[in-house]
């Protein structure tokens, strides 16, 4: 039974599932097509090609700055399947080691990321100046601060029947997590202003409409869990806001991502709106001749583009169910009854389900059912790429996030600054992005594959090909094409 639970804990924080910009070379190609809004709409204006579809993206991004994979092979072996056979199971499977795992001793805490993005089926196209298009996407993300050492503690030692000498800090004050997931459906306009030989000005704007497929938000203001023994959590002082979508979490927050289409009307929880917007400006001596009309290489000696993407929020109301965990006047939850071993053996809701059931039994649990609204993850972008000679450009890109400061729960965004170097053609690009990330591991290195159509790439590639240590990985691919 208690390996159940682990396994139903570790779900609970490592599997709900972008925080980071996960598709940092992408973003930055001339050759992105209708990719280019997600970043900036103004962008598609400028495109030397009248039209351009994806037909589907997916990227994922997996960071954290407690653990790390120590494992004796590397992480392409694994992915191809190259792994030796004395690391396997008899059955062909990985002979996963504990001893692989490694922990960051010196930290008091825990944080963790874990996003995905889905970039359905998208198309944008010119007609004279302005440009329209549509575009579906679904992103998903798991965000967890704070969390003590002392819940990884407690929770090996309880897996394995040790016998605890004093207290653990399972949550501690300054905890907080969010998982959420929604997907947009999107209409984009975008014009070229200012169409000349030495300059061009493009701007654009996206309207999206959001369906919200999950939603669980924890914000802690001086509450703590202990864990006491093997068999006993305590609640001491303050309390914790809780608000989540009702029934079957961890697939409403991956379906519409597994799938890749839009979900079933009775797994939309929450409705919102959301929109981009930007400009972009390019810099030359004869952008209107020459290499610009082979579609071959951009003509443009500097470019500068700006915008504000995902200004917005969705709102959930009869989906949502939402407390108050009120700690100034204690509480403990026994971990050894039937009860609570029914409820592990029905699955991570019905635990949940227990655990409020006994809270609000016991005084400690006040409902607060209002509407949840979650903001989406308002970021400012400003991006600028370099001619250094024919086909070889660097791009530079900082985002920023922009808090709305409105009190609800925000989806998560990274600061960070990408430098992009890289060699375009049409047929194809090879880029190596270097990027400074806020918080967790700030430095990786990455790069970028486009032949035709066809893309992979990675932000912290630098460790792929060989057995090292692990605290994240970053990848995506996807077809998108340009139509003349």
């Amino acid at each position: 039974m208690r390996q159940k639970f682990v396994l139903i804990i570790s779900l609970v924080f490592l599997v709900n599932s972008t925080k980071a910009q996960i598709f940092s070379a992408l973003q930055n190609s001339n050759f992105s097509g209708v990719n280019l809004i997600y970043t900036n709409p103004a962008q598609v204006a400028m495109m030397t090609h009248k039209r351009s579809a994806t037909v589907g993206v997916i990227g994922y991004d997996l960071t954290n700055d407690y653990f790390s994979l120590e494992a004796p092979f590397s992480l392409w072996k694994l992915i191809t399947g190259g792994v030796d056979d004395k690391y396997r199971n008899p059955d062909g499977s990985i002979d996963w080691q504990k001893e692989w795992l490694k922990e960051d001793l010196n930290r008091n805490d825990i944080n963790f990321n874990l996003s995905t993005e889905f970039r359905g089926p998208s198309y944008v196209n010119h007609y004279g100046r302005f440009v329209w298009g549509t575009a579906t996407r679904t992103r998903s993300t798991l965000d967890i601060n704070g969390l003590s050492t002392g819940a990884w503690s407690w929770g090996r030692q309880w897996l394995d029947s040790q016998k605890l000498e004093s207290p653990l800090v399972i949550i501690s004050d300054e905890f907080e997590a969010q998982a959420n997931s929604y997907q947009e459906l999107s209409a984009v306009l975008a014009a070229k202003v200012v169409d000349g030989e030495r300059f061009k000005l493009g701007i654009g704007t996206t309207l999206k409409g959001i369906l919200g497929l999950g939603s669980v938000n924890i914000k802690n203001n001086g509450i703590k869990f202990n864990g006491i023994g093997m068999d006993t959590v305590e609640v001491t002082s303050g309390y914790m806001e809780v608000a989540y979508t009702d029934n079957s979490i961890l697939r409403q927050l991956f379906s519409g991502v597994l799938s890749g289409g839009l979900p079933r009307l009775s797994e939309i929880h929450g409705l919102g709106f959301g929109m981009d917007a930007g400009i972009s400006m390019e810099f030359g001596n004869d952008m209107a001749t020459g290499e610009n009309e082979q579609h071959t290489f951009r003509d443009y000696k500097f470019k500068v583009a700006a915008s504000v993407t995902d200004i917005g929020q969705i709102g959930y109301t009869n989906a949502n169910d939402g407390f108050i965990i009120d700690g100034s006047n204690g509480f403990k939850m026994p971990l050894t009854t039937p009860e609570f071993a029914n409820a592990v053996e029905q699955g991570s809701q019905a635990v949940l389900d227990h655990i409020i059931e006994t809270a609000r039994n016991e005084g400690v649990l006040k409902s607060n059912n209002k509407t949840t609204r979650v903001t989406l993850p308002s970021t400012v972008h400003l991006q600028v790429d370099y001619k250094v000679y024919t086909g070889f450009l660097i791009a530079a890109h900082w985002q920023q996030r922009f808090n709305w400061n409105q009190g609800d729960f925000q989806f998560a965004s990274r600061n960070s600054l990408t430098v992009v170097p890289r060699f375009e053609h049409k047929w194809f690009e090879f880029a190596l992005p270097v990027r400074y990330q806020a918080n967790f591991d700030p430095w990786s290195f990455g790069g970028f594959l486009r032949l035709g159509p066809v893309f992979f790439g990675t932000d912290n590639m630098a460790n792929m090909f060989r057995a090292s240590k692990y605290s994240g990985m970053n990848l995506y691919m996807g077809i998108t094409t340009l139509i003349k």
